[in-house]
C-alpha cells in the first residue's frame, strides 16, 4: 500500500471525470426525445449508475473508503 498516498492526488480528477460522464449521459438522454423501449432501459441504467456514483463518492469523502481527501 505504499502507492496509496500517491494515488490520493487522483481523487479530484477522477471525480471530475465521473461528473462529466454522468452529465453527458443525462444530457444525451434528454436531448434525444424518441420514446423507444431501449431509452427506458438506458435511463434506468443511468439512474442506477448515478446513485451508485453518489454513494461511492459520498463514502470516499466521509472517510469510509480510506482517508478523506479533504
Amino acid at each position: 500500500m505504499a502507492a496509496a498516498p500517491a494515488l490520493q492526488v487522483l481523487t479530484f480528477p477522477f471525480m471530475a471525470i465521473s461528473v462529466a460522464m454522468l452529465a453527458r449521459g443525462w444530457y444525451l438522454s434528454y436531448s434525444h426525445s424518441a420514446r423507444m423501449i431501449w431509452q427506458k432501459r438506458s435511463r434506468i441504467t443511468l439512474f442506477a449508475s448515478t446513485v451508485l456514483a453518489i454513494g461511492l463518492w459520498g463514502l470516499r469523502f466521509a472517510g469510509v473508503l480510506g482517508p478523506a481527501p479533504i
